[in-house]
C-alpha cells in the first residue's frame, strides 16, 4: 500500500475518493463538489450571519458558532479546542476520551500496572492490583502483608514513621503529612477563605476567635468540614447589625429553627458572654412559629378563618396582659381549628353542638382544651355551645380502633421483640382498658406463656391474659374477651 492509500478517504456523499474532506458536518465528509451542493447560504439561527448550511438540517448552525460553544464534556467556557465531535466541541483534556482506541495497544493505565520479565512479553495485571491501603487509605498499587492486609508499597516497607510537622507516628504512605496534620492545616485554609469575605475587621477577628474555640470543642475533619457552613451566620450579623446582637433580635430575625442550625456559634457566643440565651424567648418563638402554621392551615377569607382569627385575637391580649401564656395559646388553637375544619368539609358553617359531640366522639382527650373556644363563641357568637360527652359512643369508637389495630398486627410479617411489645400494649388496652404506656413498661419477668403461647401479664398485682397472635381464624376479638378477665 502507497502512503498516499494509506490517509485516502471517501465522500460520503457521492463515495469518490479525496485525500482530505472539505467540510465534516455531523460526523459526515464532504468533497468540494458536494458540499457546494449539499450547503447553502443562509442566516444562521444563532448569529443570524448568511453562512453555509445544510439544507436538509434547519437547526444548524454555522461552524463559528459550533466552535463558541462551551466543552461538550466539561462545560468549560474558554479552552482551546481538541477536537470537534458529534456532540460539539471539546477541549484538550476531554479529547483523549473520544479517540478511537488502537488495536492491541496497551493505555497509560495498563502500561502503569504492566510487568515485564527479561525474555517475555509485556502482561498486563488485573484491576484487582490496585485499591485503596488499609494503612494510609489511599488509592494506590498495593500488595499483601504478611499478616493479610492489602497496603501500598511505602506502608509494607517502612511502616509507620513520623510526621514531619507534629512528630507523631503516621503511616509511611501518607507523604508529608498526617491526617491530624492535614485537616488541621485545611481548616484553617478555609477559615482564612472565609474571613476574606467579611469587610470590618471586628468581625474578621471574631470569627477567627470562633474558629478557634470550634478547633478544640470538635475534630479538626469536623471543624474543617462545618466552618463554611458557619460563615453566613456571621456575615449576616455582620451586614445587618454591624456588631453582635441581643437574642431578641436573633430570634426575630432567624427565628428558633435557624438558630438551631448554628448551635455551636450560638454556644460560643454564650459561653463567651457575648449573648445572654433565655430559653423562656426560645419556647415562645417556637410556639409564635407554630400558631402561624396553625392559623395558615384554614383558608383566608372563609367564615371559619374569620372565626380563628378573631379568637386568636382574644387570646393574644391575655397574653399581654400576663393571664396567659404562648404555649397556652398554642395549645387552645390546635382544637379550634380541627373543629373548625371540620364544620368546613360538613354542612355547618359553623360551630354547632352536632359538631361539636362528633368532633368530641373522635378525641374526647380535648375536652378540657376546647372549652375556651366554646366560651368564645357562646360570648361574641351566640352559639349556645355545651361540652357534652357521650362516654358510651367514646368508648364504643374507642373500642373499634383498637380491634383494627389489632387486626393490623395480625396481619404483619415481622413478628420481633417490638412487635410482641406493640402486641401486648394495644392488647392489654383492649382486653383490660390499661393505659398504652403499662405494655411499654413490662419487664421480661413479668411475661409468662402457656403451651399454646397465651401472654399471662403480672402488673400491679393482678394477672392479665392476652391472646397469642395467632389465634383461631374466624375468631371475633369480642369471644376472645370472656377469658381476658384479670386474675387476683
Amino acid at each position: 500500500m502507497t502512503s498516499y492509500q494509506a490517509v485516502e478517504k471517501r465522500c460520503d456523499e457521492c463515495g469518490k475518493a479525496m485525500h482530505k474532506a472539505h467540510r465534516i458536518h455531523a460526523g459526515q465528509r464532504f468533497c468540494s463538489v458536494c458540499y457546494k451542493r449539499v450547503f447553502e447560504q443562509r442566516p444562521c439561527p444563532k448569529c443570524t450571519l448568511i453562512r453555509r448550511l445544510p439544507k436538509t438540517d434547519l437547526t444548524a448552525i454555522c461552524r463559528q458558532c459550533e466552535i463558541d460553544m462551551p466543552c461538550a464534556r466539561c462545560g468549560k467556557a474558554e479552552y482551546r479546542i481538541g477536537k470537534i465531535t458529534p456532540f460539539g466541541p471539546v477541549c484538550n483534556s476531554c479529547s483523549v476520551y473520544f479517540r478511537p482506541p488502537k488495536a492491541g495497544a496497551l493505555s497509560a493505565e495498563d502500561v502503569s500496572r504492566s510487568k515485564t520479565t527479561a525474555g517475555q512479553p509485556l502482561q498486563t495485571t488485573s484491576s484487582d492490583n490496585r485499591g485503596t491501603c488499609r494503612s494510609c487509605r489511599r488509592h494506590r498499587k498495593i500488595s499483601m502483608s504478611p499478616d493479610g492486609r492489602r497496603l501500598c508499597a511505602a506502608c509494607l516497607r517502612d511502616g509507620l514513621v513520623p510526621c514531619p510537622s507534629c512528630g507523631d507516628k503516621m503511616p509511611a504512605g501518607r507523604g508529608n503529612t498526617c491526617e491530624s496534620c492535614y485537616w488541621r492545616d485545611t481548616f484553617h485554609k478555609r477559615l482564612a477563605l472565609d474571613e476574606a469575605g467579611l469587610s470590618s475587621s471586628r468581625f474578621v477577628a471574631l470569627f477567627r476567635e470562633f474558629g478557634m474555640w470550634l478547633l478544640t470543642q470538635v475534630p479538626a475533619q469536623k471543624a474543617a468540614l462545618a466552618i463554611h457552613r458557619y460563615f453566613p451566620f456571621f456575615y449576616d450579623m455582620e451586614k445587618r447589625w454591624g456588631k453582635i446582637p441581643t437574642y431578641a433580635q436573633l430570634l426575630t430575625h432567624f427565628d428558633a429553627e435557624g438558630l438551631r442550625r448554628v448551635r455551636l456559634p450560638m454556644r460560643w457566643l454564650s459561653e463567651t458572654s457575648q449573648v445572654l440565651v433565655d430559653p423562656q424567648q426560645r419556647e415562645d418563638a417556637s410556639d409564635w412559629r407554630r400558631i402561624e402554621a396553625i392559623t395558615a392551615s384554614i383558608p383566608s377569607g372563609t367564615p371559619a378563618s374569620r372565626i380563628l382569627l378573631a379568637y386568636k385575637d382574644a387570646l393574644q391580649a391575655r397574653v399581654t396582659a400576663g393571664t396567659a401564656t404562648v404555649r397556652t395559646v398554642r395549645l387552645s388553637l390546635r382544637p379550634a381549628v380541627s373543629l373548625l375544619a371540620m364544620c368546613e368539609r360538613s354542612e355547618f358553617n359553623m360551630p354547632v353542638q352536632a359538631a361539636l359531640d362528633r368532633y368530641l366522639v373522635n378525641v374526647p382527650g380535648q375536652k378540657a382544651a376546647i372549652t375556651g373556644f366554646v366560651s368564645f363563641m357562646n360570648k361574641h357568637y351566640g352559639a349556645n355551645l355545651s361540652i357534652r360527652l357521650d362516654e358510651k359512643r367514646t368508648l364504643s369508637l374507642r373500642r373499634k380502633r383498637l380491634e383494627a389495630e389489632l387486626v393490623s398486627l395480625v396481619r404483619e410479617e415481622n413478628r420481633d421483640d417490638d412487635f410482641r411489645i406493640k402486641w401486648l400494649s394495644v392488647g392489654l388496652t383492649y382486653f383490660h382498658g390499661l393505659p398504652r404506656s403499662v405494655g411499654m413498661k413490662l419487664g421480661r419477668g413479668t411475661i409468662t406463656t402457656d403451651e399454646s403461647g397465651n401472654f399471662s401479664i403480672l402488673w400491679n398485682e393482678k394477672t392479665y391474659w392476652v391472646p397469642h397472635w395467632d389465634y383461631r381464624a374466624g375468631e371475633s376479638l369480642d369471644n376472645i374477651v370472656i377469658g381476658a378477665n384479670p386474675k387476683n
